[in-house]
């Protein structure tokens, strides 16, 4: 199976003073020398405690932020020198779906016209009733839903919603940033059920961001562990839970609450 995006020895630094009364600039890397490919069709999952850096590398594999040093590839091209209108091919071919479902739709905007803006960018015209209506649906609401706004809808529906508006264009990756991570337990099935149907039905391919190692085992086919901004192991997700190689990942995998009955 082909690669469909590479990250290669890929980092991010930041500069910022030691303290506020100090000149001295520090450099911290947020992430640091990573490299691990997706494949096309994969379901990629990318797990770390908070601050790992793994939010970070999700934004720099969609270009919402810059690469200090290393390459991302898409399909064999070399993301950070596309040109403008190379760029906005792109952002029609990779879409993000955003943790919180409350804060990434604007509480302004009918569905309709949140799913609409999209189409608008990219100035499709033609049958757009019928895909508003077949995005709509296959994240399991419908067409009335288009015309109310997202204060109306619960948690769940937010986030069908948020599925939906990276759906409109019908691209072929989508980074999951913590997606279900704001959602009870309950409606968490619901949405990672969602996410392995669609995966089906449009053929996506998924980086899928958690540090819910439940989720990743459930999900994913192959699992990047995180830490401190560098990978700790990575391999097929049933390898790395069963016998976990470095004593970060074994802490990790240690802390899954376990049920007794």
């Amino acid at each position: 199976m082909e690669n469909l995006v590479e990250i290669q020895n890929v980092c991010k630094k930041y500069l910022s003073k030691e303290n506020a009364f100090s000149k001295n600039i520090i450099e911290t890397n947020a992430v640091d020398n990573v490299s691990f490919n997706i494949k096309k069709g994969e379901i990629k999952g990318l797990v770390g405690e908070s601050g790992c850096g793994k939010t970070t590398l999700g934004n720099m594999v969609l270009k919402l932020t810059d690469i200090s040093q290393g390459k991302i590839l898409f399909k064999g091209e070399d993301i950070s020198k596309f040109n403008k209108e190379e760029t906005k091919n792109f952002r029609k071919q990779a879409q993000m779906v955003f943790q919180n479902p409350y804060s990434s739709l604007n509480p302004k905007m009918k569905i309709k016209d949140i799913l609409s803006e999209p189409l608008d960018i990219f100035k499709i015209k033609e049958n757009r009733n019928e895909i508003l209506l077949e995005t709509i649906e296959s994240v399991g609401l419908n067409e009335k839903d288009l015309t109310r706004y997202p204060h109306e809808f619960s948690g769940g529906q937010r986030q069908r919603i948020a599925i939906a508006r990276a759906l409109i264009l019908r691209p072929e990756f989508i980074v999951a940033d913590e997606p279900v991570s704001a959602l009870d337990v309950s409606i968490q099935a619901q949405i990672i059920n969602l996410l392995i149907d669609l995966k089906e039905k449009y053929n996506l391919t998924y980086l899928f961001i958690s540090h819910d190692l439940n989720v990743v085992k459930y999900l994913c086919e192959n699992v990047v562990i995180m830490n401190k901004g560098k990978i700790e192991e990575q391999g097929n997700v049933f390898d790395v839970f069963n016998s976990p190689k470095t004593d970060y990942t074994k802490t990790l995998i240690g802390s899954i609450p376990k049920i007794e009955i």
